[in-house]
């Protein structure tokens, strides 16, 4: 295919994308209140920092730490519906067939979250971005109340899509049958929920260990990948800081400084500082906290624990 055909317009360009009525909290949400127990044969159980209950075994959320597990974590995105065949896509080649739906990845020039997710994505851990299938409002409560929003469900991990040469803004555009990665039309692997389960079964088929055994490992590669995140974000910093600031008169940045000093003076008089959680006395509960504080922090990302359903 001629190259000049996969440059025709701008994205501003394109057509009738109708946006997303849903929001990735409300997303995230309704697909985790499934997944706790409707992921076929398994069960993925989140993970919230610094609310894992103290005394209960498996922090209170069932997790079974001489089992089997492995480290899941999602990252919620919102859904574009494009319905007409003058979108770019399809005039660039890409082989969807409409109505297909189009997720955003965020471009390196603003953010570096998605080489961020490839580095988490180091085994035992596992990170997909999960979007839906759908982008109305009464679409997205049909689902919640019938109980199908996994079903309706899109994942891709990072590491399929891999790393951009360029800072521009990308895409990934999925009609459910092909999954294709833009400015560029790339093919990549897209996974349902049933295809996602039959992944993450095989994997701890393969895997027998425990999850208190596999739980440290889990941790290092997601202490190394932020580390490697926090360089990759200075350096960043360091390119574009000197220009920003630049750009702001001093009058104007003192101002603007001494509003927020004053507000948040206000606040930290009227309210006391929330309490640190304790740190379990459980090893497993302990790192288990850990991960998915650094998930969340770091990677925006919520973890979850896979493991087999028993009976």
């Amino acid at each position: 295919m001629p190259a000049s055909r996969l440059r025709l317009a701008p994205w501003s360009a394109t057509l009738r994308a109708m946006r997303s009525l849903i929001s990735e909290f409300s997303y995230g949400f309704a697909l985790t209140h499934e997944l706790v127990s409707a992921l076929g044969s398994l069960t993925a159980a989140p993970v919230f920092p610094s609310l894992i209950e103290e005394g209960r075994a498996g922090g209170g959320y069932d997790l079974k730490l001489q089992a089997p597990g492995l480290p899941l974590f999602l990252q919620f995105k919102r859904s574009e519906c494009l319905s007409r065949r003058s979108a770019r896509e399809i005039r660039a080649g890409a082989p969807l067939t409409t109505p297909f739906y189009r997720m955003e990845i965020t471009a390196k020039a603003d953010s570096a979250q998605h080489e961020m997710l490839i580095d988490l994505d180091q085994p035992p851990n596992f990170v997909f971005y999960a979007a839906p299938m759908f982008h109305r409002k009464a679409e997205f409560d049909a689902a919640f109340l019938g109980g199908t929003v996994r079903q309706q469900s899109f994942f891709v991990r990072p590491r399929t899509i891999g790393f951009f040469a360029d800072a521009g803004a990308h895409h990934l555009s999925f009609d459910g049958r092909t999954c294709v990665v833009m400015s560029e039309p790339k093919v990549v692997e897209g996974l349902g929920a049933a295809e996602l389960e039959a992944l993450l079964r095989k994997r701890l088929e393969q895997d027998k260990r425990s999850l208190r055994e596999t739980l440290d490992e889990a941790v290092q590669k997601a202490e190394a990948a932020r580390v490697r995140s926090r360089d990759r974000l200075r350096r960043r910093e360091e390119e574009i800081g000197e220009t920003e600031i630049t750009t702001i008169s001093a009058s104007d940045q003192l101002e603007s400084t001494s509003a927020a000093d004053d507000f948040r003076r206000r606040q930290a008089d009227a309210l006391p500082a929330a309490r640190a959680p304790e740190v379990p006395d459980d090893p497993g509960e302990a790192a288990l906290r850990r991960l998915a504080d650094i998930g969340l922090r770091e990677f925006n990302t919520q973890l979850y624990i896979v493991q087999a359903k028993e009976g």
